[in-house]
């Protein structure tokens, strides 16, 4: 884990206090370029902010704003327009969004695409140019802290921990506690903690979900973000006397010529009404975009793996496609169910139409080894056909084929092209191209791959194929 953290998107409840989101940038238009103060800017109506996609934070679901930044924007679009109701004449100040790629977060302010930005400001990372820009460390220091579920052992103090594996995200910085706890546990002849960060590209929301549902056993998160999610993951427990500051900070940035736009930004902070706003958040929507993980390593389903374990190594091998992200999207389609015909007339384990069985010429489909052997074909050709210009490493290729799996090659292909155009990686799926695909088609295809992604992490993890450390 770096000691040094660069600008990051993650980890910013303090810094949404500072959002109104009354319109929306769609993000195929061309961003207003301008520059002004803040009496210029209430003149006008508006106050653009630069947000980062977020699963938490900001995401566009079919053209439907979601996340903390919503319920954030509506507080502070109550209070700003109470402060200057006097001066208005009826006509209220509507904030902007302006979703920004994390690379380009202050770059959006000298480039007079946004008046203010938020983010995750790393503590020992100097700003470019920081005589440009009035930045603020927020109040509420954020902590990050252990997290347990329904597979964790009973925990009375910080020993108990000895022997087991916690796992954090990449922004994680419990290393540094952990070598100082492992030194101690060591010296009292006692076994080390495992530390596994990062779980691959898992973020925080992923990891308290697989703990929830008893996939992994110690999570290391935000204390902010677990409590944001605590109403929907009511198998979690925080222990905040098991804890880490964060070496970074979360704030917002303005123009150093904006210090009266800074001043109201943390009179918002200050407010009830940014208490209410995170309130407000954790009431919303979010259940019906959650589904429930299934158990992949439980003792029959595991067993049913084991048994096919042969034929997704073999045509993993074949088509060039990781033989566990086959397995997971198998588990995902059926619990890896043979016997499964869907609604439709999809069939076996990987759900196959009849018809798309008998087009790759690989044998029956109603019979087990032509149903995953068909199922692998068809990923690889949804590969070769329709992203022959993609240079994809590592897992993206299988995961690329599991989206289009999902909801088409045709549609992947699209938001690969605009990702690009948006200064996205079209070669990456986590948080790239996924953003896009959500924006288009929903929350289904972030969902779906991320749950194959779960499972997949879940057998590796059983086959000891990623490794922790020891710090």
């Amino acid at each position: 884990m770096t000691q040094i953290k660069k600008i990051k998107i993650y980890g910013l409840a303090i810094a949404l206090s500072l959002l109104s989101l009354i319109c929306f940038a769609q993000t195929n238009k061309t961003p207003e370029i301008w520059s002004g103060s803040y009496p210029e800017m209430i003149e006008r109506g508006e106050i653009r902010v630069a947000v980062p996609y977020d699963r938490t934070i900001y995401v566009s679901d079919k053209g439907v704003q979601r996340g903390l930044a919503v319920e954030v924007s509506k507080g502070l679009a109550k209070w700003i327009n109470a402060k200057y109701v006097g001066q208005l004449k009826g006509k209220p100040i509507s904030i902007k969004l302006v979703p920004i790629i994390a690379p380009d977060l202050l770059n959006s302010l000298t480039s007079g695409r946004a008046d203010f930005a938020i983010g995750d400001i790393g503590l020992y990372e100097p700003i470019p140019n920081s005589q440009n820009f009035i930045t603020n460390h927020a109040h509420r220091v954020q902590q990050e802290v252990l997290v347990t579920g329904p597979s964790s052992a009973q925990l009375q103090k910080i020993d108990d921990l000895s022997g087991q594996t916690v796992y954090g995200s990449r922004n994680t910085n419990f290393q540094k506690t952990l070598s100082v706890l492992n030194k101690e546990l060591r010296r009292d002849g006692k076994l080390p903690v495992n530390l596994a960060s990062p779980l691959g590209d898992l973020d925080d929301e992923d990891l308290l979900e697989m703990l929830n549902s008893g996939l992994i056993s110690y999570v290391i998160v935000g204390d902010w973000k677990f409590k944001l999610w605590q109403s929907i993951y009511k198998n979690l427990t925080m222990h905040e006397d098991l804890a880490v500051q964060d070496s970074g900070w979360v704030g917002w940035v303005v123009r150093a010529t904006n210090s009266d736009l800074n001043d109201d930004l943390k009179g918002f902070y200050e407010s009830d009404d940014f208490v209410k706003s995170l309130t407000a958040f954790r009431q919303a929507d979010y259940k019906q975009h959650l589904k429930g993980l299934k158990d992949p390593i439980d003792k029959n389903l595991w067993t049913r793996f084991e048994s096919m374990r042969p034929l997704f190594n073999r045509f993993g091998a074949q088509y060039k496609l990781n033989p566990l992200v086959i397995a997971s999207l198998g588990f995902q389609e059926t619990l890896l169910n043979q016997s499964a015909v869907s609604s439709v007339g999809a069939i076996g384990v990987m759900q196959l139409m009849p018809a798309t069985g008998m087009s790759l010429g690989v044998g029956d489909i109603h019979l087990l080894e032509p149903n995953i052997h068909a199922g692998a074909d068809y990923m690889n050709q949804l590969i070769n056909k329709y992203f022959q210009d993609a240079k994809f490493e590592g897992i993206n290729r299988s995961l690329f084929a599991v989206a289009s799996y999902n909801i088409g090659p045709n549609n992947v292909a699209k938001a690969r092209d605009q990702a690009k155009q948006l200064g996205f990686d079209p070669n990456r799926w986590f948080g790239n191209v996924e953003f896009i695909a959500t924006e288009h088609m929903g929350y289904e295809p972030m969902i779906y791959v991320r749950n194959v992604y779960k499972y997949y992490i879940s057998y590796s993890l059983r086959l000891k194929e990623i490794q922790s450390i020891q710090p």
